[in-house]
């Protein structure tokens, strides 16, 4: 009976919510290399030659953005010897969330051209997480991923193979069968092979969906879940604008870094009386969003408090590295491979689950027709 009942479900799921989680599989695996097909479309914009003195102090870069564009910086990304452009994101003009982002190179605080393709990767990544839909979008890809959840585990149960044991019986496919029992196998075989990346993407995507997932998993995860920052989608505060002093918020910076500095993102608050938050990433870190965060009084630069990816536990590093678990970045070039490939064959569940089903319900139909054609023939029987 649970069989029978998980079967009925896992079908119905797969033909309704199926084409939203090949779409989604599609669009993520599109942006799943966007900075490094960026910048191969965009070297003289995206990439800068390095220079022996180091990169501009934030002071200095943000005095002549803002000099130049006339406009006040709200966050700055700058990587201090990687020979990438840097970022800058202006302040949210009156009724908008957010301001407009430019590329500068980080030792001269020059502005860099425009990115061909970025609003292009924009929408695809839109699609990826929302449909491009807001709140109705975010709903039916969260559902949608709970799904997927749902997918993994009931496609694990259902096909259990007698051989359990056997290795073969789980991952190799025979392409000696034919129609119906070589779409099964190919469903199945490329779903087991698939189970391990979509439970991963599945489990850490839902923290953008849902805020009690979000808070449950930092609950369950951080050192310190109240002193987790909460991610806010409301509007933003009004209020004078904050007063900076980034020499200071240098020092700090520096003092808690040290010469292993790669790369910092400083977030100013929206107003007024509300810290600093700056992440930042060592030379020598795990892999790309293994961040430490600082926050900190954006006018004199004192550190209210300063937490080290190394002096996490694990699972505090892996609730700081959700999104390097969503794309595999935590893993590697190699994890990210995985993850891509992964998500490209989504469609193909779609699709053989849809000739699955078609090919029942033909099944069913002839099965119906040879019994209204023999009943029908024993009604013209003579008694």
């Amino acid at each position: 009976m649970l069989k029978k009942t998980l079967f009925q479900l896992h079908w119905f799921f797969g033909i309704s919510a199926g084409l939203v989680l090949a779409f989604m599989g599609i669009t993520g695996a599109a942006v799943s290399f966007q900075d490094e097909i960026l910048r191969a479309l965009n070297p003289q914009v995206l990439t800068v030659e390095k220079q022996p003195a180091g990169v501009l102090p934030p002071a200095e870069l943000v005095e002549q953005i803002e000099a130049t564009a006339g406009k006040t910086v709200a966050m700055l990304w700058v990587e201090t010897d990687s020979g990438n452009a840097a970022r800058a994101i202006f302040a949210a003009p009156p009724g908008e969330k957010r301001g407009a982002m430019r590329y500068f190179n980080p030792y001269n605080a020059q502005f860099m051209g425009d990115v061909v393709g970025q609003d292009f990767f924009g929408l695809l990544l839109k699609l990826h997480r929302i449909l491009a839909l807001e709140d109705v979008g975010r709903q039916i890809t969260g559902a949608c991923t709970l799904i997927l959840v749902f997918f993994c585990l009931s496609g694990l149960y259902l096909r259990w193979p007698r051989q359990w044991k056997s290795w073969r019986a789980w991952l190799t496919l025979d392409w000696q069968k034919k129609g119906r029992s070589f779409n099964w196998d190919l469903h199945s075989v490329a779903g087991t092979w698939c189970l391990a990346f979509y439970l991963l993407a599945a489990l850490t995507g839902l923290t953008w969906s849902y805020d009690w997932y979000n808070k449950g998993v930092t609950r369950l995860l951080s050192d310190s879940p109240k002193q987790e920052r909460v991610r806010n989608r409301g509007p933003a505060p009004d209020g004078p604008p904050p007063v900076v002093d980034y020499r200071a918020m240098w020092s700090s910076i520096y003092s808690a870094a040290g010469p292993d500095l790669a790369s910092y993102n400083v977030r100013l608050p929206p107003v007024a009386g509300q810290p600093a938050t700056v992440f930042y990433l060592l030379k020598h870190s795990p892999h790309d969003r293994a961040l430490n965060q600082i926050v900190l009084d954006p006018a004199t630069g004192v550190v209210s408090q300063h937490s080290r990816y190394s002096d996490k536990s694990l699972k505090a590093q892996l609730l700081t590295s959700v999104y390097a678990l969503h794309v595999g970045s935590y893993f590697g070039l190699i994890g990210r491979i995985l993850v891509t490939v992964a998500a490209l064959t989504m469609p193909l569940f779609f699709i053989t689950g849809w000739l699955l089903y078609l090919d029942r319900r033909r099944k069913k139909r002839q099965v119906r027709q040879a019994r209204q054609g023999l009943a029908a023939s024993h009604g013209d029987a003579p008694a």
